[in-house]
């Protein structure tokens, strides 16, 4: 069976995660999106991505394995890479039939040949004639944050055998049999894990330092480090390498961030290479208690949010004592400072209140917090940052 992985154009809506990546890289959970499609995948299975045409050099390089947006995509099952898709759902797609939830197409059983120019028709004529389909998308960028407890405990189950971590005599487990450690993990001294609420998977090679507060669901990904004394509340999401001190509650983190101090994360989702400064905090609550609308340009969204703090692409750094308000966009590589409450939206490439930050600068700071994980980045990402430099500032 060929699988057919496919972006379509409600992508904008992911602002600012989607900038350099495609919809179906967006993480929550254990998995990212194509990831939760490839544990479905059998053995005779091939795959097709369709992305963007700037981002296609990029994505042929992270999945070389795969054909990336070929001329005639061939028959086999289209999944849209904003869903979330588990294996019930995939045993529901009738051959010939298509699918929508929320009025989009999130999945077809196709029987003909398609060239890559037709697919926006394609798709339209599918919606038009289609079965309604009960999955959870991103249909906008803060969607998986108030996903994650349930995806979570659906993912605990392919961690059954997590039991191999080194565990300090005197660390609390409340719930144990809820608690998942990966090979070459360590628990500190006096560390609390309590699972009662919600599984705690701690992947291989996590290091989780003295005292430190970990509340399920909580999912911390490989190599990722727990500092001394850092709360993690529930419904976290921590992609591969992150550094996390401080309190952190209902966020996700791509992958790569650094947050090693002190200060407050909630109801986020933050990129990859991110670094806040000490001191950062963000507010998650209005303090009148209304709904949350977030602003992107002279854009206004309206959320439906009680809570919702700070959406933050790739690359972006925060300056000591950064203070953040409700509902803050903060897009790629902006380095934020200054005094006071940072606007509710910070474009790509800020420089502080005014300025905009220097591509060669960007660039050599970003290879240096790229070389600190033993990563480097590659000439395609480099050529689409130059891109994205050049259409957004």
């Amino acid at each position: 069976m060929i699988i057919t992985v496919f972006e379509d154009k409600e992508y904008n809506s992911l602002f600012p995660l989607n900038l350099n990546r495609a919809s179906f890289e967006l993480r929550c959970g254990a998995f990212t999106n194509l990831e939760r499609i490839e544990n479905l995948l059998q053995s005779d299975d091939s795959v097709q991505l369709i992305v963007r045409d700037e981002l296609k050099p990029l994505i042929q390089e992270r999945y070389p394995k795969y054909s990336i947006n070929p001329e005639i995509l061939s028959p086999g099952i289209w999944l849209n890479g904003r869903g979330l898709w588990f294996q019930e759902l995939l045993d529901g797609i009738s051959v010939g039939k298509s699918y929508t939830s929320d009025g989009t197409v999130v999945a077809i059983h196709n029987q003909k040949d398609v060239s890559m120019q037709d697919i926006q028709p394609y798709l339209e004529k599918a919606s038009s004639v289609s079965t309604a389909l009960e999955i959870h998308q991103f249909k906008n960028i803060w969607d998986g944050i108030f996903l994650q407890s349930e995806i979570i405990n659906r993912d605990a189950h392919q961690f059954l055998d997590y039991k191999k971590g080194k565990i300090h005599p005197s660390v609390v487990l409340e719930s144990g049999d809820n608690i998942y450690i990966g090979e070459g993990a360590e628990v500190r001294a006096g560390a609390v894990l309590d699972a009662k609420s919600g599984p705690i998977i701690i992947a291989e090679n996590v290091y989780i330092d003295i005292g430190a507060l970990i509340q399920g669901p909580v999912y911390i990904g490989p190599h990722c480090k727990i500092n001394p004394g850092a709360k993690l509340r529930g419904n976290v999401t921590l992609g591969p390498m992150c550094k996390i001190g401080g309190e952190v509650e209902d966020v996700i983190f791509q992958g790569y961030g650094n947050k090693q101090h002190d200060g407050f994360l909630g109801h986020s989702y933050l990129g990859e290479w991110v670094n806040l400064g000490a001191n950062t905090n963000n507010s998650d609550l209005k303090n009148n208690y209304s709904m949350i609308k977030l602003e992107v340009g002279d854009k206004k969204i309206e959320t439906g949010k009680q809570f919702l703090g700070t959406m933050m692409g790739d690359y972006v750094r925060t300056g000591i004592s950064t203070m953040l308000n409700t509902g803050t966009v903060i897009g790629l590589g902006a380095n934020v400072f200054g005094e006071g409450f940072q606007e509710k939206y910070i474009p790509s490439f800020k420089w502080g209140k005014d300025g905009i930050t220097k591509f060669d600068q960007f660039i050599n700071t970003a290879e240096k917090m790229m070389e600190r994980r033993d990563k480097t980045m590659s000439e395609k990402e480099k050529i689409l940052l130059t891109v994205l430099y050049e259409k957004l500032i």
